[in-house]
């Protein structure tokens, strides 16, 4: 008899079901899943040629399968309505029905069985299933897309049909119908025509396994050997670092292990079945209150299972005092080696659904390698080896890549387990191969990718989810520093070029970043304040030696490493996807660095910008000041269901100092920030409409086939971007409008001008036809959260102009503003939703509601003072030349600075006096350095990924419809130039370059035109041309 539908079983009574004696309790019970628990075979299940019988000798699911000995031709019939569901003919929803069986096989046969499903006695459609394995085997199939023939609504009857051989296969787990994302199925050995249509580097596992080398097969030289030797070493060293065994941890090993309870009978083995996180995929439309981490929280999901098995191979190593303890971890490993392998993580396997899998086997690759010798002892080293190559998909390596870069997963959760899957070889010509092939893999990889293609940018920026993303560039950074180190000063080490692209990665965080802290607008998905950038990234490029290869240290990287350590420590609330170093690792490199006489750098001071990142940051003294936009081509913040539900305005033009005391550490904390209260629609900098969170909240959809849950909302505008001269100074302007899923009416011109410690901020053309909320601009929002801060604010005297807030930073402010004080605030966590609750400070700009040419304009200036402060208001060092739709000019007489933000054309001639027309919308700094030298920095913020109107498509009220960024054919295009004229007042000299040439130039003026691309900034000298009338220019003067 069937069991009774599942009714709202939550994850914690399913933990706790596995962590009483019926561990193997079965997972979810529904009317569509057959899993064999009870004693007697259901009534709708019968066979011809065939003896079926329930077993408890192999079970994926509870405790029992299904046992079908056959005859050749063997039919197994299981007459049930099937539950089949037609796709959604609306396309609302993407998902499809899906076939979901476990096979295991004790022989294996070079042959097929078939699944057949009909209605009524006619075969509607049908698929082979290959049974030349042993173990356990998955298969996932859409009936609609992957299946023979076509399906129909009421299918009631499954036949499975068993080849021209006799055979005994075991059933389990076997779910006739249920709708499932269908973007993730996956083509292995058994089922090889599943999915045939994807790209997902996740899923292409059986389709790069065919893949051959191009590199030829050359025998083994003894300097090759050697090098093999000190890879292995190396590698060894990376992930391993030698230590005594204690009773505790030996206690703690066996505690995890018992839980598996992995038993041998009759050669047979088995335990608690282990499954992949995505495998819950398969209940999300069965179970009511679904959670896709239920195998995790269960306690079978594989990462905790290769986590115990690395643990246990480093428990061995760690024993050679201890022999017993020594055999005992060997056994151990073994077991659960030979356990996991027959769960069918093996080669050919791929669970049915395994997309994302790299971050759950990680473990697996380290704990296999170190137990190398065990395994070649036992007699499955061979085995292993394929199994690891398999999942690493180590035959990717062997054709010469196509394009620059890879995808930022891959260096995450594939090199380690590449190189450990070839280093595992012995030393064989095919390991020569393999390694040449890795070593140009990586290279390659490591190069600047073009347009919002993964992993590395040439401004430094490191690229996943088609924008710039430190959270996730932690993870592919320490597999692309490891194995620059790994390969260097061998035959197998990267080009110049890729290693230069790594360390311009590294050397650009650690200016954003401050100290380790990734700013809030490009924390992702995850704007918790906890984002922080790995120092030990930089020990590795350190060790790597220098690009070229010719010294044995990296200066650069060695200083910049020390700076990050100083003060810090690894913390227990690090966020999961950041990389695990432990300080004893550190300190290590640290001795190391300093015994070679290397000496932490100062705090980076300067100004840089990225425009594959629309950010703009500048630095001076331990602050830093960081501006964030968007665009058409990079969206303004990632939002999944439980991730980011009120970031929206993230992007949308912010400007957040972090900031600390001078010479103390600067964190989110010292900077004023806690999630604690914050009012996520005040996000400094930003221009929004003040919604009430449950409306700011992000109404997250599957938009189409490309994507998941998931909300990235792109602006139609493409100029949104930063120029930075000199990498000292440098100004950001942004066209913004918010896209029509939420307020499409809402648009504004924005500009920061950063001037030596200076920030110069910009509004005009404000504007929206939201009657109901205010628009604001908000200055500051500001955490006070301690004794000292209160009484601040207790006693501050405002002064209309002029503010200095509690952590020193100041803020000259001619606009009408409108100070807060609540104590406390009332706010959201970004990931549950759950009231959180602080005290903060807010300075906004009120700009009313539904405003028509709203603007502002105010100076930050951090680690001030009020009597600083007062005297600036007296006589402000800037002047605003021009801010309105088309112009954001600003000039600095003391610093002889003037900065252009051009929105559109200019018609006439520029205020400012040297620059006074341009042909297209950019932006344009000068610096008169001298009477006769004047420095020109011109930028084109557009990345010009494709030219012409935006590519928004539109609904049948003219309103831009929400699309995945994944659907965008020009995604993976170039940045293309852009020719950008500049003319000059007076005649210069002008040593041309590759970007800027010479048009004319007579007594009047200069006429230059850049080539622009990348959203960088391109500078030339200009130098006065001598006996001219107009070589020296006006300078405007306040």
């Amino acid at each position: 008899m069937m069991k009774q539908p599942f009714i709202k079983l939550g994850v914690t009574t399913l933990f706790s079901l596995l962590c009483s004696t019926v561990l193997h309790a079965q997972v979810v019970t529904d009317e569509r899943m057959f899993s064999f628990e009870e004693p007697q075979i259901p009534d709708c299940i019968s066979g011809t040629r065939s003896q079926l019988s329930v077993s408890d000798v192999h079970y994926k699911d509870g405790k029992h399968s299904l046992e079908w000995t056959f005859e050749p031709g063997g039919v197994l019939e299981l007459k049930k309505d099937l539950k089949f569901e037609k796709k959604d003919p609306t396309g609302k929803d993407l998902y499809l029905s899906a076939f979901i069986v476990w096979v295991y096989n004790e022989e294996p046969q070079d042959a097929t069985i078939e699944f057949e499903f009909l209605k009524d006695g006619k075969k509607c459609t049908s698929f082979p299933f290959g049974i030349n394995f042993t173990g356990w085997r998955a298969a996932w199939v859409c009936y609609e897309r992957d299946m023979q023939g076509i399906p129909e609504e009421g299918m009631n009857e499954l036949r499975i049909v068993a080849p021209n051989s006799k055979g005994r296969l075991f059933i389990d787990h076997l779910i006739t119908s249920t709708k499932v994302d269908a973007r993730q199925q996956t083509a292995d050995l058994q089922v090889p025509f599943v999915n045939k249509g994807t790209t997902s580097h996740w899923l292409v596992i059986y389709k790069h396994s065919l893949l051959k080398p191009d590199i030829e097969l050359t025998p083994v030289g003894n300097k090759q050997r050697e090098e093999m030797q000190l890879l292995e070493k190396r590698f060894r060293d990376m992930i391993y670092t030698k230590g005594k065994i204690t009773d505790k941890e030996v206690e703690n090993i066996r505690k995890k292990y018992d839980f598996y309870q992995i038993t041998y009978k009759n050669g047979q083995v088995s335990g608690v079945p282990i499954y992949m996180v995505r495998a819950a995929e398969a209940y999300e439309r069965i179970i009511p209150d679904w959670n896709k981490d239920m195998l995790t929280k269960m306690g079978v999901e594989m990462r905790a299972y290769f986590d115990l098995m690395k643990k246990i191979a480093v428990a061995y190593n760690n024993s050679t005092a201890k022999p017993v303890i020594r055999e005992e971890m060997k056994k151990k490993f073994l077991a659960m080696y030979d356990h996991i392998t027959d769960q069918g993580v093996a080669y050919g396997s791929c669970w049915g659904n395994i997309h994302h899998y790299g971050y759950s086997v990680r473990g697996l690759y380290l704990a296999y390698f170190l137990m190398k010798d065990v395994l070649r002892e036992a007699g499955k080293l061979q085995e292993a080896e394929r199994t690891l190559r398999w999942y690493a998909i180590t035959n990717e390596v062997y054709p010469k890549p196509e394009v620059d870069g890879i995808d930022m997963d891959s260096f995450n959760t594939q090199t380690t387990g590449r190189i450990a899957s070839i280093l595992m070889m012995e030393d064989t010509p095919e390991k020569l191969q393999y390694l040449r092939s890795f070593s140009r893999w990586i290279d390659y990889g490591c190069r600047p990718a073009l347009g919002l293609s993964g992993s590395f940018k040439v401004d430094g920026g490191a690229f996943h989810h088609r924008n710039n993303y430190p959270a996730y560039a932690v993870g592919g950074l320490d597999g692309a520093t490891n194995m620059i180190y790994l390969l260097s000063r061998t035959e197998f080490a990267v080009s110049k070029l890729a290693h230069e692209t790594v360390k311009n990665v590294l050397l650009t965080m650690r200016f954003y970043c401050n100290k380790l802290n990734f700013p809030l607008s490009m924390s992702g998905r995850h704007p918790d304040g906890k984002g922080k950038l790995v120092p030990m990234h930089f020990a590795m490029m350190a060790l790597a030696g220098s690009p070229d290869g010719k010294a044995e240290y990296d200066s650069e990287m060695a200083s910049s490493y020390l700076r990050l350590i100083s003060n810090s420590g690894v913390e227990n609330d690090a966020p999961e996807y950041m990389p695990k170093v432990s300080n004893a690792e550190e300190r290590k490199a640290a001795k190391l660095l300093i015994e070679k006489g290397f000496r932490p750098e100062p705090d980076p001071q300067g100004n840089i910008a990225m425009g594959y990142g629309c950010i703009s940051v500048q630095r001076r003294s331990n602050w830093s000041a960081v501006a964030r936009g968007h665009s058409r081509y990079l969206w303004a913040a990632e939002h999944y269901l439980g991730a980011n539900l009120y970031g929206r305005y993230l992007a949308h033009g912010s400007l957040q100092i972090l900031t600390a005391a001078p010479g103390q550490t600067v964190t989110p904390a010292t900077s004023g920030w806690q999630q604690e209260g914050f009012d996520w629609n005040r996000i400094p900098g930003v221009t929004s409409i003040h919604l009430p969170l449950e409306q700011l909240q992000a109404k997250v959809l599957n938009v189409d086939r490309y994507s998941g849950m998931e909300e990235m909302l792109y602006s139609d505008e493409a100029f949104a971007g930063g120029l930075s001269q000199q990498k000292m100074n440098g100004n950001f302007g942004m066209k913004l409008h918010e896209h029509d899923k939420y307020n499409g009416s809402h648009r504004a011109r924005k500009s920061y001008h950063f001037i030596d410690g200076m920030i110069v901020c910009l509004g005009s053309d404000i504007e929206n036809t939201n009657t109901e909320f205010p628009t604001e601009t908000t200055i500051f929002q500001l955490a006070v959260t301690d004794k000292a801060g209160h009484d601040y604010w207790k006693n501050y005297q405002e002064d209309k102009k002029v503010w200095v807030d509690h952590l020193g930073t100041g803020y000259y402010v001619p606009t009408a503003i409108r100070f807060e004080k609540n104590f406390p605030q009332y706010s959201r966590l970004q990931n549950t939703g759950k009231e959180t609750k602080g005290d903060w400070v807010s300075l906004v700009v009120d700009h009313g509601k539904a405003p028509k040419n709203g603007r502002y304009e105010y100076a930050v200036l951090p680690q001030t003072n009020e009597t600083a402060m007062k005297k600036f208001a007296k006589k402000p060092t800037y002047k605003v030349l021009q801010q309105d739709r088309k112009a954001h000019i600003v000039a600095s007489a003391s610093e002889q600075i003037v900065s252009y933000v051009l929105f559109e054309t200019p018609e006439t001639t520029l205020p400012g006096g040297l620059l006074q027309r341009v042909d297209t919308s950019c932006l344009v700094m000068t610096h008169k350095e001298s009477a006769d030298k004047i420095k020109l920095t011109v930028a084109q913020p557009d990345l010009a990924l494709y030219r012409g109107p935006s590519d928004e498509a539109f609904d049948k009220d003219g309103k831009r419809i929400e699309r995945s960024i994944y659907s965008r054919p020009w995604i993976n295009n170039g940045s293309s130039e852009i020719p950008v004229t500049v003319t000059i007042k007076g005649r210069w000299n002008v040593e041309e370059t590759p970007f800027c040439k010479v048009v004319s130039s007579n007594e009047k003026q200069t006429i230059l035109r850049f080539s622009c691309k990348d959203g960088a900034s391109f500078e030339v000298e200009l130098k006065k041309c001598k006996h001219s009338l107009y070589g020296c220019p006006f300078f405007y003067t306040l």
